[in-house]
Order: C-alpha cells, then sequence, then structure tokens
C-alpha cells in the first residue's frame, strides 16, 4: 500500500502532461452540467465553451442545446446546428433527435425531410428508453408522410452516415 500514492502520483502527473485538458475537463464538465440544471445558464454556457472546443461530446452537445433555446445565449440555430453536427460526429448519444427536428421543421436550414428521417432513424438506434422511442415515432411519422424516392434517400443516407461512424452525416 505504501507504493500506492506515489504510483498514482506518477500516472496522473504523466497524464497531465501528455493531455492537460482531459484532467481538467474531468471535473468541469460536472460543474457545467450543475450549473445548467440549476439554471445558471450564462454561468453554465462558459463553462462548457472550452469543453467543446477540446472536442468534448457531452459539451457541444449542451452548448447546441442552449444556442437552439436561447438559454443563457443568443438563440441561434446555425450555431446549434454546429454544436450537434460536432456531437454527433463523436457518435455522442444525444443530438441525432435535435438535428432531425431542425432538419424536418426548417430550423436556420433549409428543410429536409430525408436528412431528418435519417437523424431520427440513428437516435432511435443510439439513444436509450423513451428518448429512442419518441425519435422512432418522429421517423415513422415522417415516412408516412414521404414519397418512395425521399426514402430510398433517407436509407442511403443512413448506411452512408453510420459506415463512415457518423462522419459523413452531412
Amino acid at each position: 500500500m505504501q507504493w500506492f500514492f506515489p504510483v498514482l502520483l506518477v500516472a496522473l502527473t504523466c497524464a497531465a502532461a501528455s493531455n492537460p485538458q482531459s484532467v481538467v475537463a474531468a471535473g468541469s464538465i460536472e460543474e457545467a452540467e450543475f450549473a445548467y440544471d440549476r439554471g445558471e445558464y450564462t454561468r453554465a454556457a462558459r463553462l462548457f465553451s472550452p469543453l467543446a472546443e477540446q472536442e468534448v461530446a457531452a459539451a457541444q452537445f449542451y452548448l447546441g442545446v442552449m444556442h437552439e433555446k436561447g438559454r443563457g445565449v443568443r438563440q441561434d440555430y446555425q450555431t446549434a446546428l454546429a454544436w450537434f453536427r460536432k456531437a454527433a460526429a463523436q457518435g455522442y448519444p444525444g443530438p441525432q433527435s435535435n438535428l432531425g427536428l431542425i432538419y424536418e421543421r426548417g430550423r436556420g436550414v433549409r428543410k429536409d425531410v430525408a436528412r431528418a428521417l435519417m437523424w431520427y432513424h440513428i437516435a432511435g438506434a443510439l439513444l436509450p428508453g423513451d428518448e429512442g422511442k419518441a425519435a422512432l415515432k418522429r421517423r415513422d411519422y415522417l415516412t408516412s408522410k414521404m414519397t418512395a424516392a425521399q426514402i430510398e434517400q433517407a436509407e442511403e443516407m443512413i448506411r452512408v452516415c453510420q459506415e463512415s461512424q457518423y462522419k459523413k452525416c452531412d
């Protein structure tokens, strides 16, 4: 047991030297989420921003939601879309339903039901429980309103997106 703490100290020092942001990010994401949950949106945005720039997918997702809803930041669908895309490209389960809604309604982008269907389908596959079921319900609703050609286009988009591990989805 005497050797445990010095070894732990060396391991943490090496981790910090190789990627100092990861050590900081681990504590900061919880602090940012806590601020968001308390409704301290401006503070949460300030805490999430550097983490999102460091490619922390959860922070990117939260900033997307905040820009989509205008919580603590100016409402801006283009910025929300950019953050959602970044988080989704990392395979983070969460922004896919938001992307589906943005494309379905044409919020800050040209309305695109095939792309909306793709994102709802992916959300349904990745999200657990009621969130996944809700995404599949939206997907099924959209499918009922689409032409065979639009559905075929969406199916091809789904295939490309999944095969690229969410890198080629837009």
